[in-house]
């Protein structure tokens, strides 16, 4: 693990709270097992039963669902510092409704959930740290899952942005913020062709309801946009 990886290890959120010493001092009693990913290998496959998560120490997993077609739809990009499959690990004899795919070459650290959950004389006091953060991660996946099922449900790809960027606005309390990822990841969030995205964000620029740069957005009028939001 080079430092760049250790950084993203220490800075991701299940160890949050943890000072990196005591972080590094885990991964054994953890069982925490590094492996090397080459661009376009499957990490697990549709119908796998997991039994430990992923943290993407670097490169980018996506996740795909296959529909009745045998067409592979993309559902999520997962870069550096993401946690990855932990819901499905907490979830007994559920099975992976996605693949998961290196789309560059990436490097996974692998944590099992039932040394995850298992204390030990070493450094149990973390470990209760650990769990708390696991649960925290699981939680705010649901929430934003459901939050996400409420942007599909939105009449139109417009509605669908400015619920998005309301809901960020009333979270950091500024007009200006960023959304993080790229635009092909919104796009993907709110179930959109990012080219029809891109075309949408610029009319409503047009209108000066917003302006934006890379992942940076500005709310002009929030007015305009409460109106879009319905």
């Amino acid at each position: 693990m080079n430092q760049q990886q250790r950084n993203v290890l220490h800075n991701c959120g299940l160890f949050s709270g943890i000072e990196p010493a005591q972080v590094d001092a885990m991964l054994g009693c953890l069982s925490a097992r590094q492996e090397h990913y080459s661009k376009n290998t499957v990490v697990w496959n549709i119908g796998d039963t997991l039994h430990a998560c992923a943290l993407v120490l670097s490169g980018t997993l996506r996740a795909e669902s296959v529909n009745a077609s045998g067409e592979h739809l993309l559902m999520a990009n997962h870069r550096a510092g993401a946690l990855v499959g932990d819901v499905l690990m907490a979830t007994p004899g559920s099975k992976s409704p996605v693949y998961v795919v290196a789309s560059e070459d990436s490097e996974l650290l692998f944590l099992p959930f039932h040394r995850i959950m298992n204390g030990c004389a070493e450094c149990c006091g973390w470990h209760t740290k650990l769990r708390e953060n696991l649960v925290s991660e699981i939680a705010m996946k649901f929430w934003a899952q459901r939050q996400r099922t409420l942007y599909l449900s939105a009449k139109s790809l417009r509605q669908r942005i400015a619920m998005r960027l309301f809901d960020e606005y009333k979270r950091t309390g500024s007009l200006t913020f960023s959304l993080g990822g790229t635009r092909e990841d919104l796009a993907d969030f709110l179930g959109a062709n990012r080219s029809a995205l891109s075309r949408e964000i610029a009319r409503m620029k047009e209108e000066g309801i917003l302006d934006y740069y890379k992942d940076t957005f500005r709310i002009l009028s929030l007015e305009k946009l409460t109106k879009d939001v319905g």
